[in-house]
Formats: structure tokens, sequence, C-alpha cells
């Protein structure tokens, strides 16, 4: 263990001798000094724990040698010892920071004891700084801890008040913790969610209701930042989740309930996520109705359509019978539209372009959409040599609609939308390959949107609504998909006068004249010979159908489920040549059937038909063998063309 260093300075060689000789006959390592200048070179030389120091000396007195020494080391014990004491001398001395006072003569035992007492006194208060510097250091690194934590961090007392709150209050809500102290907890909390602030600190010896751990969810507001995007629903408050435990005070029978510790944690992100998810799930069944009503809306067009054109058959072209009866056609063919919208929002279609002209999905979609706002007035200013454009016409009618419903909220009150399309030739305008485009332009006389927040619109998820009505995935959507088009979209607005979204759709010179109504009046009946096998589980299909194919010239066999069509197949009584199979059915689906009559006849021809436009599983059939496919509704001139196609029957009237 090492002994205490010792310095003696007195000018008297005898009484220093002396001392020395006492300190190390109790211990003590020490050492002697005869005048201040060699006293402060050996304290500059050696580490000493006290000092022995003479007032009175020749050259530097001790006074001016204590105020060196404790420059080069401020916590060494320094007592003085002087011949000439007095009150005043005395009160410099510990002033100046000296420890004790010794005055000449003084018996050796005082000055050991005077010695030994210091050195314990220093040892205790060494000891006391070490813990203090411990303490001081743990509670700094508690409070970087406390306050570099993502969470929020805080006591309320028992009447619901602020006593401590972290830095994170004010990097995250704009909360400075200093204004938050004493301040109650409903401040800065929704008010839909003070109950839930009251039962946080409500506490019952007998019921404990607050427990340790217990889980809440709060809204937090935010400090309304000058900056701050007044269009973000998340602007104005964060959503907390809260684990709260209670504080007691005191032990046993007297342990006594004074407030709560609590940690927040942002989870805006994951109610947003939750919201988004609930959406799509909402979407989802929404899209499996509107598949299923599609599906069953088919088979009654089905019906209409079929003996419109039993009855037609009998007419002349030129007849006013023949044309009224075309009428209907034209009614079936758009509420087959109607139908085939529906199934492309429940996305039971798959994805396939062609060429087509945009003026035609221009006219289609705002018909649609102009039934079901009747306070919007649709103007239409359609280039007549329009280009034509490859797309996907479900994908493009999607882009429409949101561009549409856009237009629609924008105009609360009623208003105009007009619809342009033109050939536009770009050399550079941010496209990727400047050449032919076709623009189309959907304008409104809305309200406009903001200059603060118009390079935003298309991101996904930002809308401008209220929480709960809407997803912000309209105008991110039709971005998404002109860009998968090798297009681009852009709008122009202004508050107050409206807004104009302009898609660019690459374009080839070739002009598509081409439309339902010009195909649909080149049709012409092919007669044809033979049995088949009508497969359907709609009666009503079953009915209109077999009287179409024997007005063709074809015997018909009608079964009404899969099992039946076997069976029939399986008897050999009766010679099948084509079997016209439904996809949707009880019992036995279509492509189960099919791949059934391929095992018993593997030479057996089959057109699928279905009330669904070519989804993966219709050309997964077609893949595998299935010789044609025919979309419901339709007439007879049609039936009787996709027949004739598998059969190839010459005979036309």
């Amino acid at each position: 263990m090492r002994s205490e260093q010792i310095l003696v300075v007195d000018d008297e060689r005898r009484i220093v001798e002396n001392i020395i000789l006492c300190l190390k006959r109790e211990g003590f390592e020490a050492t002697s000094a005869y005048d201040g200048d060699q006293a402060i070179k050996l304290f500059g030389q050696k580490k000493f724990d006290l000092v022995l120091l003479d007032v009175s000396m020749p050259g530097m007195n001790g006074y001016e040698v204590m105020e060196h020494i404790f420059g080069m080391d401020s916590d060494v014990i320094i007592i003085l010892v002087t011949g000439y004491a007095s009150v005043e001398s005395a009160i410099r001395a510990l002033k100046m920071g000296a420890w004790d006072y010794l005055k000449k003569p003084f018996e050796y035992a005082e000055l050991i004891k005077t010695v030994k007492n210091a050195l314990f006194q220093q040892k205790l208060i060494q000891e006391k700084k070490a813990v203090s510097e411990k303490l001081e250091a743990s509670e700094r690194q508690y409070e970087y801890m406390v306050n570099n934590s993502p969470d929020l961090i805080f006591t309320l007392d028992r009447n619901g008040c602020f006593t401590f709150a972290n830095q994170q209050f004010e990097n995250f809500l704009g909360f400075p913790k200093e204004k938050l102290l004493n301040t109650r907890f409903e401040n800065i909390i929704h008010k839909g969610d003070f109950s839930k602030a009251a039962a946080l600190i409500e506490y019952e010896e007998n019921s404990q209701q607050l427990q340790e751990g217990r889980e809440l969810h709060f809204r937090f507001k935010k400090v309304k930042s000058e900056d701050g995007d007044q269009y973000d629903p998340y602007n104005n408050f964060a959503f907390m989740e809260l684990k709260a435990s209670p504080i007691y005070e005191g032990k046993g029978q007297n342990r006594e309930f004074s407030g709560v510790y609590a940690v927040a944690r942002d989870v805006t992100d994951r109610i947003n996520l939750e919201d988004q998810l609930r959406q799509a799930q909402k979407m989802e069944a929404i899209g499996t109705l509107a598949g299923g009503i599609a599906h069953d809306f088919n088979n009654i067009l089905m019906g209409i359509q079929g003996y419109a054109s039993l009855v037609k058959s009998r007419f002349d072209r030129d007849s006013d019978e023949f044309k009224r009866l075309s009428s209907i056609d034209e009614y079936v063919f758009s509420g087959a539209e109607m139908a085939k919208q529906l199934l492309g929002f429940a996305q039971k279609t798959c994805q396939e372009t062609a060429l087509i002209n945009m003026n035609y999905l221009l006219k289609m979609s705002a018909k649609m959409f102009g039934r079901t706002k009747k306070d919007i007035v649709i103007e239409q200013n359609l280039a007549r040599d329009l280009w034509g454009a490859v797309v996907d016409e479900g994908q493009i009618k999607q882009v429409l609609l949101n561009l549409f419903v856009n237009a629609c909220q924008a105009m609360p009150s009623g208003g105009k939308i007009l619809i342009k399309s033109e050939n536009v030739v770009i050399d550079d305008y941010g496209l990727e390959n400047p050449g032919t485009y076709v623009k189309i332009t959907v304008a409104d006389t809305g309200c406009g949107i903001d200059e603060a927040i118009i390079n935003r619109i298309f991101d996904p998820f930002f809308t401008t609504k209220e929480r709960g009505q809407g997803t912000g995935l309209g105008l991110a959507t039709a971005y998404g998909i002109i860009k998968s088009h090798q297009g681009m979209l852009k709008v122009e607005s202004q508050p107050g006068k409206g807004s104009a979204f302009m898609f660019f759709l690459p374009a080839t010179r070739i002009r598509n004249k081409r439309t339902r109504e010009l195909l649909r009046q080149k049709k012409e009946i092919i007669n044809g010979k033979g049995t088949i096998l009508l497969v359907d589980d709609e009666k009503g299909v079953i009915e209109v159908c077999s009287e179409m194919l024997e007005t063709l010239g074809y015997k018909v066999e009608a079964v009404q489920n899969g099992l039946e069509a076997l069976d029939m197949i399986k008897s050999n009584d009766v010679q099948i040549d084509l079997v016209v199979l439904d996809m949707v059915m009880p019992v036995m689906d279509g492509k189960e059937t099919f791949e059934n009559i391929k095992k018993i006849d593997p030479g057996a021809k089959v057109l699928l038909s279905s009330g669904y436009s070519r989804a993966e599983q219709i050309e997964e059939m077609m893949a595998k063998g299935c010789d044609g496919f025919i979309l419901k509704p339709f007439d007879m001139e049609t039936l009787s063309e996709k027949i004739s196609q598998i059969l190839i029957l010459p005979e036309k009237v």
C-alpha cells in the first residue's frame, strides 16, 4: 500500500529534520525543502499528498508558495506553520485554501494528529468526489439515452401533469420539454382521447386500474409549422402506442400511488399501412361482388341478344323491323361494355394490347361516366383523323375513369368536363422517345390545384381529402399505367380556374377507323350441319342458344353441368361434332370438364363460352388444345362465324 507523501517546507533545518523524523516514525514518506523556490521545484517533480508550510521564510513567504502550489494541484492539502499567529493571518490562510493552521511551538503529537485528520478527511473527500463523478457520468448517460431515444418518454403526477419529458417531444412533436413541465397531458392529445387520458391516472388501491405495462393508443398533437404541408392527413397528429406503468412512493403499507411513467412510440406508418390494407381488402371484396354481378348480367344480356338476333334473321336488312332490332343489339352492346368494365375492375380480365382508335374509348368511357353524374356536362372535341395507339383497353379505361372521378370531385356543385383528342409530333417534351403521339386532354372547370402540391399529386397515397375519404391512389395509378405504355401524364392548373390533365400515348400514323358497329354490319349468318353438345348451367342461356343453333341448321343436345356432358360423350349414342362449353358451372367447372372430355376423346372439338373475357384460365385451356372462345353475350352471326371457323363450313346466307 502506498505511503502518503508529505513535503515539509521551513527555513530552519533543525525543525525540518525533527518533523521528518516524527513523520517517518508514523509511516509517512517525508521530503524536506528549506525555501519557497526549492519547495515549488520539488512539487513540480513529485506528487505530494500534504504540505507542511512555514509562513515566514526568506525570499518567498508561505502565502506566495501556497498560491504557486495550488496553481499546480488544487487538491493538495496544505497546513500552515508559523510562530507569529494571529486571527487575521489564520483567516487569510483559510481563505486562500489552507486546510489547517499550526502555531509554533507545538507538540509533535498535535502535529501527527492534525496530519492524520487532514489525510483522512482528504480520503473521504476523494471518495465522495469519485462517487459524485460516477453519479454524474451515470446521469449523463441516462440523459443521453433518454433524450436520444426514438420514443417519447415522460412521467405524470397523480393530477395528470408532466413532471418529466425527454427531448423527443421537441424533436418529433415540436413541444419544448421545458414548457411541458407542470402542464396537463390532455393539452397535447386529441380531444377524442380525453377519456383514455383520465383512465391513465385513475388509481384505486383495491382495483389497481393501472397495471404494469398497460398499453394504450393516443393521437398526439403536432406543433403546426408555417412551412408544413396542410394537405398531409398526418400533419396535425401522430398516432402513438403508449405503454404506461404506475409510480409508487414508500414501501409496504405506506406505499402510495404518485404518478405514471410512460413510453410512447410512433405507429403512424403502421396505422397508415393498416388503413391501406383495409382499403385493399374492401376493394377486393367489391371486385369479387362486381365480378359476380357482371357474370350474371352477361347471362341476362345473352338471352336478350340471342332472341333479338333470332327475330332479326327473319327480316330484310333494309326493313324497319331489322333496324329496330339492330338498335336492341346496340343497347345490349352498351350493357356488355359496362359488364366488361366491371370485370376489368374485378381484375377478371387478362391484360392484352391492341391497335385501337382512342376516340372510341373516349366516347364509351364518357358515355358510361355520364350516366352516373347527371350534374356534370361532358363536352367532346375529338380529332376526326386520329392516329391509332397500341394500348391495353382495360387499363386506359381505368385511367380515363380515374381522371373523370378526379374532375368530378373538383366540382362538387357540378360543372363541365372537356375531352379532347389530337395528333401531335413531339421532339422534346420530357418523353423518352420523340415522335408521333396521341394526346388526350381531360379538363374541368373545378377548384384547381394549389401550386404548393401540384408536384405531389401523382405520389402514391397523397390526398387532399379528409382521413377516410380517399386513398390517394387514383392519380398515382393513372400515372403508372401511362408510364407503362411508354407515355407521359402531365397536369396544368391554377386555383379557381380548373385543371387539365394531358396524357400522351405512342401512336402509329395508321388511322384505325374500325368500330364494333362497322364490324357487326359486315357479319353474315353461316349455316351448317352436325350435332352440337351445349353445356351451360343457366336454363335461359340453354334455351336461347339451342334455338339459335337449331336455326343455323344444327342438331342440339343440351345438358346443365359437366358430369352430364361426360356421360353424354361416353355413351356414344350420338356423334358429337362440337361441344359449346360454359366456363362457370356448379358440380364441375368448364376447365375440369374440358380436361375430362379430352381424356375420353382427344380429337373432340370444344368452343369455350363465358361471361369472362380471356382470363388466364381460358388462355391456359386454349394452349391445351381448345378450339375457340366466344364471349357472352353473342348474337347468331358471331356464333355462326365461330362455329364455321372450327368446323370449316362453307355455306352462308
